[in-house]
């Protein structure tokens, strides 16, 4: 870990950001809406929402089996896409010399999976619309 502050021209930034942050977690959150509506495709793996929960959708991450070609085609047909998670937790250096319990390999497997598609307020609802066909043609 780190001990990391902000300096004074971080803080400015943010606090001016922090005006907009309710606006843009409810976009975000109408994105995510629009995602888990269009994209329908078996291939592909949508998050969940738990009843009673109401997530803000910094990431918007999905899985598939095939991954990797996924990530081929989406940037073939103009759309960035991240891996957030490439490493497992049990994977990490912190505990390379840690003793672990249980069967972990489900863990790599979701790293394996799993693709962030685009969101925020950067992106308006027509181009969530066109990633969602994308998705879809996949």
């Amino acid at each position: 870990g780190f001990n990391s502050r902000l300096d004074e021209l971080q803080a400015a930034y943010l606090n001016v950001k922090l005006k907009y942050i309710s606006n843009w977690n409810k976009l975000r959150q109408h994105q995510a809406k629009i995602y888990i509506n269009k994209i329908c495709n078996s291939k592909i793996k949508l998050p969940k929402v738990i009843d009673n929960c109401s997530p803000v959708w910094h990431l918007f991450v999905v899985a598939t089996k095939d991954r990797d070609n996924l990530q081929k085609y989406l940037q073939e047909n103009g759309v960035e896409t991240l891996i957030h998670y490439p490493i497992s937790p049990s994977n990490q250096l912190a505990y390379k010399d840690q003793e672990l319990r249980g069967d972990i390999s489900s863990a790599q497997k979701i790293c394996d999976s799993i693709l962030s598609l685009p969101i925020g307020p950067h992106l308006s609802e027509s181009d969530i619309n066109e990633i969602s066909m994308i998705v879809n043609s996949y």
